[in-house]
């Protein structure tokens, strides 16, 4: 709409000649502008040769002016996350059809069975997960159009009829070991289809392809990346020991990636998400490793006697933050991971640990009880500064910096259980974002739009994730046993 304004401002007064000039500079025919309404009639007698020239020039002039006006005005229009509340839009999802010939045996069809079910509840599962979409049960209404059943306009009508704005639908092929996943997203609406994509992988993982297309989808529709693809590192004790583990965004398909029958704590993600740091006794008192997700290799990075604990990758990678034992009291340090070099960050009588980096590489948010009870501290690297943070609270701990510098997660206790909290850097803003249960360790999405923590309940501990205003709470099956200590990933290859 805009742009149509833009375009008749521009042509307004101008005579045939110059209004032919002017929207075939801008690619549209004289026939496309007058079906939209502009007036182009060729007068009875034409313009001097000299004034013809004039204005011509008048307009390439203002064409150039006009162009990046047109430009910036087609621009494409996406979600405003940022908007208060996002309106979520009606959708109807679609039953995934196979696509290849009838199984052969109830073996095979108890295999396709199985895929078909992993995609659709990954897909249903992403979907609802965004916060983007209402969601339709579509089986009453819609039916397949390449199913010979009806056409894809008249899908388009029973959608909308059925309260859809929009539709999903798919297809799947799957070929011994290989899987085919084809999956389209509809504007109901318009009438046009919006996403288009095919994948074929190995059909080891087919929740992996849902959410590919749903990272896709997801930037498509409000113009940032989506978290569909990244992953989870937490601690659980299912094996009767605390290692850790590795699972996709949802909790699904949790891995074990420790396996040394030790107790192993706090893991953390290294910038580029190749890495993984954690704390571990396996030495007999608490070290600090490091373990390459792509080579199996596990490194012990700080191993000096007493404690060696709450270490953090600082946002170039280079560094670590941690505290170690001292003459007085755990303290903080950094470790610069080239030179092995330590540097002294606090020097009292009161613990400091659970350091957090802001995404500048500038400051330290940490935990200290040099007041009295816990609370959160921030400390300026450069100029060795320390500012209380928190006041409230009988014990504050586990700061977690959002990713987009302007929020930082925190878990408090007021009565014996914890709830997370969120507040600005310098201290402002406090919001309680739970209420029951007991709550812990917060980290956030690499998008800042989300947080995970863990939350026990009758001795029992799990994942949830929710919204940064504390709505939209999920529970995560990550599987038997209790799991704590979550860390989200950042964007991942």
């Amino acid at each position: 709409m805009r742009a149509a304004l833009i375009v008749s401002a521009s042509a307004a007064g101008l005579g045939y000649e110059h209004k032919t000039i002017f929207f075939l500079a801008l690619g549209i025919s004289p026939d496309a502008a007058r079906r939209v309404g502009f007036n182009l009639k060729r007068p009875r007698a034409s313009v001097g040769t000299g004034d013809c020239h004039m204005k011509t020039g008048a307009i390439i002039i203002a064409l150039f002016v006009l162009l990046g006006s047109f430009s910036d005005a087609m621009a494409k229009e996406y979600i405003d996350l940022s908007a208060p509340t996002v309106k979520r839009i009606p959708l109807a999802i679609g039953d995934l059809t196979y696509m290849g010939a009838q199984p052969r045996d109830t073996k095979e069809a108890a295999a396709i069975s199985e895929v078909k079910n992993e995609l659709s509840n990954a897909l249903s599962g992403d979907l609802a997960f965004s916060n983007l979409f209402n969601i339709i049960d579509s089986r009453a209404f819609i039916e397949d159009p390449s199913a010979g059943g009806i056409s894809e306009t008249e899908m388009f009508k029973r959608a909308r009829a059925g309260g859809a704005d929009t539709y999903v639908k798919g297809g799947f092929l799957l070929d011994r070991e290989k899987l085919t996943v084809e999956l389209r997203f509809f504007d109901c609406v318009e009438g046009k289809q919006i996403l288009g994509k095919r994948y074929t992988v190995s059909s080891g993982n087919p929740r992996r392809l849902i959410h590919y297309f749903s990272d896709q989808l997801y930037e498509e529709l409000t113009g940032k990346k989506g978290v569909f693809t990244t992953k989870l590192l937490f601690v659980s004790n299912r094996t009767g020991n605390k290692e850790i583990y590795l699972s996709d965004y949802d909790g699904r398909g949790a891995v074990q990636i420790t396996r040394n029958g030790s107790i192993n704590l706090s893991p953390q993600w290294s910038p580029d998400g190749k890495k993984v740091l954690y704390a571990s006794y396996k030495k007999g008192w608490p070290c600090l490793f490091i373990l390459d997700l792509r080579t199996g290799r596990d490194t012990a990075v700080s191993d000096k006697k007493g404690i060696n604990i709450g270490g953090r990758f600082s946002p170039d990678g280079g560094r670590l933050a941690l505290t170690l034992s001292t003459k007085k009291s755990p303290g903080l340090f950094l470790l610069d991971l080239n030179t092995g070099v330590y540097r002294q960050l606090t020097d009292n009588y009161g613990i400091a640990v659970s350091p957090a980096w802001s995404p500048d590489g500038q400051r330290l948010a940490y935990v200290s009880d040099s007041a009295g009870n816990p609370h959160i501290f921030m400390l300026d690297l450069a100029t060795g500064e320390t500012k209380r943070l928190t006041y409230d609270g009988r014990y504050n701990s586990s700061p977690a910096w959002s990713p987009d510098g302007k929020t930082i997660a925190f878990s408090r206790s007021d009565n014996g259980l914890f709830n997370i909290w969120t507040m600005k850097p310098d201290g402002s803003g406090l919001t309680q974002l739970t209420f029951e249960r007991d709550n812990r360790s917060p980290s956030w999405s690499p998008d800042s739009r989300y947080i995970v923590f863990s939350s026990e309940s009758h001795g029992v501990a799990s994942l949830y994730i929710m919204l940064s205003d504390g709505t939209g709470l999920t529970k995560l099956d990550t599987g038997r046993g209790s799991s704590t200590s979550p860390a989200w990933s950042p964007f991942l290859q």
